[in-house]
C-alpha cells in the first residue's frame, strides 16, 4: 500500500539486544528510585507489547462469497459464505475467525446447523463432529451488514452526490479496502496475512452498475430478480486483506491491447465518466511497467488481469489488492508522468506483497520496500533512451529523496523506539507510519544491498526469492539466506545492523592535507547516540575526490567506532571531496572541517552536492501511503 522469530541468525543478534535492552532498562534507577520503564512492557497491564503470528489450526483453502446489494442507495448487503477448510494439527472441534461487522443469522455443514457465537470481533463455530487433520469440509455462513457507518475500513459506502462536479457527480459507490486487519469487518476471515486461499466473488447488484473484484470476470448475468450476477473467480490463493470489491458507474478505458508494451495482459482502468482523456494519458505508462517489473523481476505478471479503478472517498492513495489496485481520485490530478511513482508502486506490489506475502506485519518493509524500490527502477528504466548516465541520475534521484526523508526525521534509539523489523507493536496499522519507516528505509536498505553486491548478484537473488517464495509468506530471514546464497556474502550484520536496530549513522567527517609525504587524513566521528543499546555502526563509506588535473579518485573509510582516522597518500592535494555519491551507506553526514584549498589550512572550498550528500528533502514521495 501507497501507504518470527528463528532463533537462528540475524535474530540471534535482536534477541541478545532484546534481553541486555530489558537487562539495563531495568538496573537504572528513574528520579524516584523506581526502575525505568522498560518499552516493550506495558505499565498498566504487565504485558508485552508484541503481535505473534496468529496460529493456523486450520488451512484455508477457498471462499466462495455471494453478496446482495437489494438497494444501492442503501449501505446494507446480505450474504452468504462458503468456505472451504482443512484441520492442520490435531482433530478440531471448533473454527473461530475474525468477524467484526457481519451480523452472523446461521451457520451449516453439509446441511447441519452449527452452534456459535459472536464476541469481542470472533465468531466461534462449534463443528458437529471434530474435523480430522487433513479432512476438508466446507461451512455455510449467512449473515448481513449495514457498513452505513464505516469509512475507510472495511466496506465504504459513497452515496450519490447529483449537485458534485468532475469526479465527484456520480452514482453510489461501493469500495472495500482490507489492509491491515480490516476485511473481516465485511466477511468472516483469518484476518492475518500468514494464511492465503482462493476466492470467488458474486455480487449481486441493479443493473447499470459495474462490478469489480479480483481475478477474471467468469459471468455477468440479469436475473429474474432484476438485478445482475457479477461472479468472479482468482484460483491462486492470497491472504483475505487483499480480497476487493468495487461497485460503481465507471467508464472503462483499456490501456493494454496488441500494440502496447504488454499485449496480451488485459489493462482495464476504471474511472469516473467524464475523466477518460485525462486518465488514459495519466496512466499511459502502465503497459510499459508491466513490462518493465516482468523483465527486472524475471516473473511474468502473475494475475489474469491488471484492474485498476479510482474511487471516491479512498482515504490512501492506492491499494494493491490482488489483481485490482484501487485509487482515490487524487490519482486524477497533475500532469502526464506525474503519477508514475503511484503507478509503478502499486503495481509492483503485485509481485511483493501479493505473490510474495510478508507473513506478519513485522515484515512489512518487504512488501513496501520493493514497492518503493520498484519506483526508482521505473525512474531509471524510463530515462535509460536518454544513456546509462541520465538513467542512473534519475533512479539515485528518487533514491534520494528516501534517504533525506530519513535523515530528517529518524533520530530513533534503542530501546525507546521499535526498528523496522519488530513485532513490538498491538496495532498493525501503526506498523506503516513508525519512524523507521517501512517504506523509505525499506527501499535504502534494498539500495545498498544492490551497491554492496552488485546488479547481478542483487538481481539474481531478487528473481531466485521470487521464484522460491511465489504464492507462499515470507519474513526477513527468508530474504536474508537467498541473498547469501546466490551472492556468497555473509548478510547477519547487514541485517542486523540496517533492519533490526533503530536510527541511523550521523556522522561529521574532516579533512587535512599534509604536504610532507603528500597525505590527505580524514576523520570520521559518528555522533548519533552510541551506548551498551546502540553500538557504533559498521560500514565502509566512500568518498570521491577530484584534482587539479581534471582525474578523479575513491577512497574508502571503514567505521566501525566512535571516530576513525585514515590516511591517504595522494599524487596532490584534491580539489573537492563528495562524500559517498551513490548513497551506499544510509547516514545523515556533514563536514566538520572542510577540505584545505590553499597552501594554509585555513582557505577551504565549499564542498559540491551531488546526489546523495547534502540537497534538502522534497516533498514526501510516498502519496500512497497510509495517512
Amino acid at each position: 500500500m501507497n501507504r518470527h522469530l528463528s532463533i537462528g541468525s540475524p535474530h540471534r543478534h535482536w534477541l541478545a539486544s532484546a534481553m541486555l535492552a530489558l537487562t539495563v532498562a531495568l538496573s537504572l534507577p528513574a528520579a524516584a528510585g523506581e526502575p525505568t520503564p522498560v518499552p516493550r512492557i506495558d505499565p498498566a497491564s504487565g504485558r508485552e507489547v508484541a503481535t505473534w503470528p496468529k496460529d493456523r489450526p486450520f488451512d484455508h483453502r477457498h471462499m466462495r462469497l455471494e453478496l446482495t446489494f437489494p438497494d444501492m442507495r442503501e449501505a446494507r448487503l446480505a450474504a452468504s459464505m462458503d468456505l472451504r477448510l482443512a484441520a492442520v494439527g490435531p482433530a478440531r472441534h471448533s473454527v473461530g475467525l475474525d468477524c467484526r461487522g457481519p451480523v452472523v443469522g446461521s451457520v451449516t455443514l453439509s446441511g447441519q446447523a452449527c452452534t456459535f457465537s459472536q464476541q469481542d470481533g470472533r465468531l466461534e463455530i462449534t463443528l458437529p463432529s471434530p474435523a480430522r487433520p487433513g479432512q476438508e469440509f466446507t461451512l455455510n455462513i449467512k449473515y448481513d451488514l449495514d457498513f452505513s457507518a464505516a469509512k475507510g475500513e472495511g466496506l465504504t459506502y459513497s452515496p450519490s452526490n447529483p449537485e458534485g462536479e468532475g469526479p465527484t457527480q456520480q452514482a453510489p459507490q461501493v469500495h472495500a479496502q482490507g489492509e491491515a486487519e480490516l476485511n473481516s469487518r465485511w466477511f468472516p476471515c483469518h484476518d492475518f496475512p500468514n494464511e492465503r486461499l482462493s476466492t470467488e466473488m458474486i455480487v449481486n447488484v441493479e443493473p447499470g452498475f459495474e462490478v469489480v473484484s479480483n481475478g477474471r470476470l467468469l459471468s455477468s448475468k440479469p436475473q429474474a430478480s432484476g438485478l445482475v450476477r457479477w461472479h468472479w473467480l482468482l484460483e491462486d490463493p492470497h491472504p483475505a486483506y487483499l480480497v476487493t470489491l468495487a461497485i460503481g458507474h465507471f467508464a472503462i478505458i483499456e490501456l493494454g491491447g496488441p500494440e502496447s508494451a504488454r499485449p496480451g495482459l488485459p489493462m482495464p482502468l476504471y474511472t469516473p465518466f467524464g475523466t477518460e482523456e485525462h486518465a488514459a494519458a495519466l496512466f499511459a505508462e502502465t503497459a510499459a511497467m508491466v513490462a518493465c517489473f516482468e523483465k527486472a523481476f524475471d516473473e511474468p505478471y502473475p494475475w489474469d488481469r491488471y484492474s485498476q479503478v479510482i474511487v471516491r472517498d479512498f482515504l490512501a492513495g492506492g491499494m494493491e489488492n490482488t489483481s485490482a489496485t484501487l485509487l482515490s481520485v487524487r490519482a486524477l490530478t497533475g500532469k502526464p508522468g506525474e503519477k508514475d511513482a503511484l503507478i509503478a508502486h502499486e503495481l509492483a506490489h503485485q509481485w511483493f506483497g501479493d505473490l510474495v506475502t510478508c507473513e506478519t506485519w513485522e515484515h512489512l518493509w518487504l512488501n513496501e520496500g520493493f514497492a518503493c524500490l520498484a519506483e526508482a527502477l521505473w525512474a531509471e528504466h524510463n530515462a535509460m533512451p536518454s544513456g546509462p548516465e541520465h538513467a542512473r541520475a534519475a533512479y539515485l534521484a528518487v533514491i534520494l529523496g528516501y534517504a533525506n526523508e530519513q535523515r530528517t526525521k529518524n533520530h530513533a534509539t534503542a530501546p525507546g523506539a521499535p526498528p523496522m523489523v519488530s513485532n513490538r507493536y498491538t496495532d498493525p496499522d501503526k506498523v506503516f507510519i513508525k519512524t523507521d519507516d517501512v517504506y523509505a528505509k525499506g527501499a535504502l536498505v534494498l539500495h545498498m544491498l544492490r551497491e554492496q553486491l552488485g546488479d547481478d548478484a542483487f538481481f539474481r537473488g531478487v528473481r531466485l526469492f521470487i521464484d522460491r517464495y511465489r504464492l507462499s509468506v515470507v519474513d526477513t530471514d527468508d530474504f536474508r539466506r537467498v541473498m547469501e546464497e546466490v551472492s556468497g556474502q555473509g548478510l547477519e550484520q547487514f541485517f542486523t545492523q540496517w533492519c533490526l536496530r533503530p536510527g541511523l549513522p550521523r556522522l561529521k567527517i574532516g579533512y587535512e592535507w599534509v604536504p610532507e609525504g603528500g597525505v590527505l587524513r580524514v576523520t570520521v566521528d559518528q555522533v548519533q547516540t552510541i551506548d551498551p543499546l546502540n553500538p557504533a555502526y559498521a560500514f565502509t563509506l566512500p568518498i570521491n575526490l577530484s584534482f587539479p588535473d581534471g582525474s578523479s579518485r575513491t577512497v574508502r573509510i571503514h567505521s566501525a567506532q566512535r571516530s576513525s582516522q585514515t590516511e591517504f597518500p595522494l599524487p596532490d592535494r584534491p580539489l573537492q571531496a563528495i562524500i559517498d555519491p551513490n548513497l551506499t551507506v544510509l547516514a545523515a553526514h556533514e563536514t566538520r572541517k572542510p577540505l584545505p584549498s590553499g597552501p594554509d589550512e585555513h582557505g577551504s572550498t565549499p564542498e559540491p552536492r551531488p546526489i546523495g550528500t547534502t540537497d534538502p528533502a522534497p516533498d514526501s514521495p510516498k502519496e500512497h501511503s497510509r495517512p
